[in-house]
């Protein structure tokens, strides 16, 4: 079994993403399960195979606690770690051969508070990844792109996982503006270049020196294009899933 971990900023499109290409490896004969580990969710555009909302509801514990939304939902992503074990039992009951893991809305209470690696580490014992996701529209500014990479770098180093980077939402974009941010994870001059002439002032100054430790972490920046509304991409990307973890073979014999 493999579990991936969607990861990204609010709104970057982690669920919408974890629907769609669950369906698309549906498509391709895979054996694939969804997990939703959002106490938060609304709603979902997918029926998840586990919710940690059958465990954790944010609106019991903001009545129960007297808290407000943002302290509800610390306290229920904190609450996780106590039901690790269940929910480790009801993906292994499934026997999936690939697991997609949709994270907190707000990634900073999964990614960057102590409970999220160790959630991360103790669900089951398969061999795990992230996908971190690039929002396409909000990185439309260099600033933004670079910023997303900082994070991502963060995230690598916290994890210690296989990381795969996705530009999400690509659909919004028009050509000439997706075809320059691919050139920015294709080439690094060219993205230096745009923060040069597109940037000035402190945000220049800021994304210059973001870049100087991204390069000194050593994480790569490729982010593969693509959008849950077309499925444009997903081959791509189940390609690299493939490629780090089977060895470019199916997930499912």
């Amino acid at each position: 079994m493999n579990l991936i971990f969607l990861v990204g900023t609010a709104g970057s499109g982690k669920t919408s993403l974890t629907g769609g290409f669950s369906r698309w490896l549906e498509m391709q004969r895979e054996d694939v399960m969804v997990v939703n580990l959002d106490p938060g969710a609304t709603s979902l555009p997918y029926s998840a195979n586990v919710d940690v909302r059958e465990y954790i509801k944010v609106e019991e514990l903001m009545e129960e606690y007297s808290l407000g939304p943002n302290g509800g939902l610390m306290l229920a992503c904190d609450m996780i770690l106590g039901r690790v074990e269940e929910l480790t039992q009801d993906i292994e009951d499934f026997t999936p051969d690939i697991c997609l893991v949709d994270t907190p809305g707000q990634m900073e209470l999964f990614a960057f508070r102590n409970t999220g690696a160790e959630i991360a580490e103790r669900l089951t014992d398969a061999e795990k990844g992230v996908c971190y996701l690039f929002d396409a529209a909000f990185c439309r500014d260099p600033l933004n792109y670079v910023m997303n990479m900082f994070l991502a770098s963060a995230i690598n180093t916290r994890f210690q996982l296989p990381q795969f980077q996705v530009l999400s939402k690509v659909d919004l974009l028009k050509e000439a503006e997706l075809g320059e941010i691919v050139g920015w994870g294709e080439d690094q001059y060219a993205l230096e270049e745009a923060v040069d002439v597109k940037l000035s002032g402190m945000n220049r100054t800021l994304s210059q020196d973001m870049m100087e430790v991204i390069e000194r972490i050593g994480v790569e920046f490729n982010p593969i294009p693509t959008s849950a509304k077309t499925h444009d991409g997903f081959n791509t990307l189940y390609g690299e899933l493939q490629r780090v973890f089977t060895g470019g073979e199916k997930f499912t014999p």
